[in-house]
């Protein structure tokens, strides 16, 4: 009798550990790789950059011109997609205004480049008119990756 009790318990036990411990071990492991993932692109945002503009070109001829007299920033805004929990970086580009545009307002938007499996992959996604900080902002698809650089001060 002792030993029915023990096979329905286990399996009970099993499944509350994984309830509570899962979400904590994903995040942890989703850490982990954000700083490999942020060294790699660094040393290929070149080469991404021209994938993202001839995979935008091969849509849309015009759109791929246009991205590619385009203003790329600097700076690279780390979000994670909810759903697809991919690390995603998020690239701020504006562009010139046109001849005919009468206000001469500068066009914004933001560049988006997946990290899926050990690679970064730049497929023509991209958000218009929306800065990265307004795109983490406003939609909710998207959330914030907390970046913790290190001190160079503290040793060891």
């Amino acid at each position: 009798m002792g030993w029915l009790i023990g096979v329905g318990v286990l399996p009970i036990c099993v499944f509350v550990a994984w309830c509570v411990l899962h979400r904590p071990l994903r995040l942890f492991f989703e850490d982990f790789h954000v700083d490999q993932a942020r060294e790699l692109f660094r040393s290929q945002r070149e080469r991404l950059e021209a994938r993202f503009i001839t995979s935008l070109a091969s849509f849309d001829y015009d759109e791929g011109q246009r991205w590619e007299d385009a203003h790329w920033h600097d700076e690279v805004l780390w979000a994670r997609d909810r759903k697809s929990r991919y690390l995603l970086a998020l690239v701020c580009v504006h562009f010139d205004p046109d001849l005919f545009d009468l206000l001469h307002t500068r066009r914004h938007a933001t560049a988006v480049f997946e990290f899926r499996k050990g690679r970064w992959y730049a497929e023509g996604k991209r958000l218009d008119q929306t800065r990265p900080d307004e795109a983490v902002g406003r939609n909710r698809r998207f959330e914030p990756v907390a970046v913790v650089y290190p001190n160079p001060r503290r040793v060891g």
